[in-house]
């Protein structure tokens, strides 16, 4: 199991890298990639025993390759909640990947389809397990006949652990699993469903294209230790 401080470090450059590079005095080109020296750099401010070395071991050493490194510049290979170019070609899916969903979610997925919520694609696992476990506060896992999708026009784009596609209509989908039981509480202590119509899906509005200044995501703050 990763040291705290190994998970910490993931954190923050997943923050740097994905979502808020401007927090930390950091630019990223076209592709995602930053200058390795100034990461570290801008790291070793929030934490002063943080060197290359350790940036070098988070991008190494887990196993979902998150990071990658290039000729002295360094990327997060996919979760982006701003435009990035990747750089990747579609690819061919397998028969089914999954998605993992909180347990309110699954109908609205299942009628309007897979949509980009806060990152720039919908990330895929090969594995409904997997998925079940990264699935957002619920862990029902929707199927997605990825292969009838490829093949009807859906683009899928394979980052090694995960893969990414921008939508995935409703007659591609379906309910693999429903959600666990929440520990510790008993059907009779559930509240009951409200009455009335059911709420409103929610709107997807279009990205806009990007004017001047790039326009990031996620605002979230790591204090110095």
């Amino acid at each position: 199991m990763p040291s705290p401080s190994t998970v910490r470090l993931s954190k923050l450059l997943s923050l740097m890298l994905r979502h808020r590079p401007d927090e930390f005095g950091i630019e990223v080109d076209e592709r995602g990639f930053a200058d390795l020296d100034g990461v570290v750099e801008a790291l070793s401010k929030k934490d002063d025993g943080i060197g290359e070395d350790d940036v070098v071991a988070v991008v190494d050493g887990t196993e979902k390759k998150r990071f990658e490194i290039v000729e002295g510049k360094i990327r997060a290979r996919y979760g982006h909640s701003f435009k990035v170019d990747l750089g990747l070609d579609p690819a061919e899916p397998p028969e089914a990947l999954y998605k993992g969903v909180s347990s309110r979610e699954v109908k609205i997925t299942l009628d309007h389809g897979l949509k980009p919520f806060d990152r720039q694609y919908v990330h895929l696992s090969f594995d409904p397990d997997v998925a079940s476990q990264l699935g957002r506060g619920g862990n029902a896992v929707i199927r997605v006949s990825a292969k009838d999708a490829h093949d009807a026009g859906v683009a899928f784009f394979d980052c090694g652990p995960t893969m990414l596609t921008e939508l995935v209509p409703p007659e591609f989908l379906s309910l693999e699993r429903e959600a666990p039981p929440h520990p510790g509480r008993s059907d009779s202590r559930r509240p009951s469903r409200p009455s009335g119509p059911p709420p409103a899906a929610p709107t997807y509005p279009e990205r806009a294209p990007a004017e001047g200044k790039q326009k990031y995501g996620r605002r979230r703050k790591f204090g110095r230790r």
